[in-house]
């Protein structure tokens, strides 16, 4: 239970940073965040890992796009063009494979400062592949967006996480 306390405590300071009334973990153990009124995140306390869960639907992609999956193998790798967290495939049942977007937060590491950094960057993850996905369908891609932790200084920071 202690770990559901240090969530529930990291969201009531994330709330507040955001100028929230409060966030809570209902009975399924998560919550549900949106950003600009368009990016949804779903953040979850997973009891039996003892993990904070992100989790975000990006788009679509066409099954066996040889190109897009290639796109998305890359920017995995060494988490350089998600911000951290890991591009994931859904599998669909008609022509389309869903893309999402998951991290998943150890809550060993966790306090209200972390949260708050990895949720940021999440959610610029979120807001890059959404606008991104559909240029994998045609082959594109451009660069990857930039980290709040990082170093660099980047001209493609999306900067929509305001707090």
């Amino acid at each position: 239970m202690a770990s559901r306390n240090k969530m529930e405590n990291a969201l009531d300071s994330l709330a507040s940073r955001l100028h929230l009334d409060s966030l809570s973990l209902n009975d399924r153990n998560e919550c549900y965040l949106m950003f600009d009124q368009k990016f949804h995140v779903r953040c979850a306390f997973l009891e039996s890992s003892d993990e904070c869960l992100l989790y975000s639907s990006v788009g679509k992609l066409e099954k066996n796009s040889l190109d897009a999956y290639t796109k998305i193998l890359s920017d995995n790798f060494f988490w350089v063009g998600t911000a951290g967290a890991k591009l994931v495939l859904e599998p669909g049942a008609g022509k389309d494979d869903g893309l999402a977007l998951i991290e998943r937060v150890p809550l060993s590491m966790f306090d209200e400062e972390r949260l708050y950094e990895r949720m940021e960057d999440f959610v610029n993850a979120v807001e890059y592949w959404t606008s991104e996905y559909p240029k994998l369908q045609q082959g594109g891609g451009s660069s990857a967006p930039a980290s709040s932790s990082s170093s660099v200084s980047s001209s493609n920071s999306m900067g929509m996480f305001q707090a």
